[in-house]
């Protein structure tokens, strides 16, 4: 159920049942020749939306999903064509803002459905959840794939790093909507094995700078739906596990 798709007194009315929300978290930028630039909207959106019936039945609550966040901080990959980066305190003032003001709507939890994995958007997000959380009117989490205790469970490419619009993105586009991915230009891209966090360590300022002079690395000719869909049952209950710690805290 999407929040901006509902009349006011439809909101009202399910609002009363103190729904928990979802807010897909993802970028607009570049994700190789064959993905679309809203890949990492589609990934969080998506994943959001498998959680909703392992979030209903686990837990019993309904979900409403709020309108997906499509421009953040995506340095990393601004000398590309239509990468979209904004700055860090612009990002985060928004996301803060957003969370808390949704918060007393009646919701009973919110969780960030994070689908970007630049280190620097990462560490926004949890500043600006951390802020909101001293004066927000329920729990507030983010369900981040790349957190230490979930990124071994994902795909063995995922766990590597190496995965920017590789097999592990592209498989999910394709199980999300097929009709996204450019596979005459997927299925041509060799492997390309690149320590992305290492390379960040290093000094590496852009995708490029650590390698990737077409914005992907990782092996996106080896995706298929099937891994897609496996990644998305992972995370679907990655985002449940986040909701229940969140339901079960108490206290915002």
């Amino acid at each position: 159920m999407k929040l901006a798709e509902l009349s006011y007194d439809e909101a009202a009315e399910i609002l009363r049942h103190q729904p928990v929300a979802l807010w897909p978290i993802g970028s607009t930028e570049a994700h190789g020749p064959h993905l679309p630039l809203d890949t990492d909207v589609i990934i969080a959106e998506t994943s959001a939306l498998r959680a909703v019936a392992p979030i209903e039945a686990a837990l019993g609550k309904k979900v409403v999903l709020l309108p997906p966040l499509s421009f953040t901080i995506t340095d990393f990959t601004g000398n590309f064509a239509g990468t979209v980066s904004i700055p860090r305190e612009t990002a985060l003032a928004y996301v803060r803002e957003v969370a808390c003001a949704a918060s007393f709507q009646g919701f009973s939890a919110i969780c960030l459905v994070n689908a970007h994995l630049e280190p620097a958007h990462r560490f926004m997000l949890r500043d600006a959840v951390k802020e909101a959380r001293s004066k927000a009117g329920c729990p507030i989490g983010i369900a981040d794939p790349a957190d230490a205790r979930f990124a071994q469970s994902l795909t063995p490419e995922f766990a590597s790093g190496s995965c920017h619009a590789g097999s592990y993105e592209t498989s999910l586009v394709l199980a999300a909507d097929p009709g996204r991915v450019r596979t005459a230009a997927q299925r041509g891209l060799p492997r390309l094995d690149i320590d992305l966090v290492a390379r960040i360590k290093g000094g590496a300022k852009t995708l490029a700078d650590a390698g990737g002079a077409t914005a992907y690395c990782g092996a996106p000719a080896d995706a298929s739906v099937a891994e897609g869909e496996a990644s998305y049952r992972r995370l679907a209950e990655i985002v449940r596990t986040v909701v229940a710690e969140l339901l079960g805290s108490g206290a915002p």
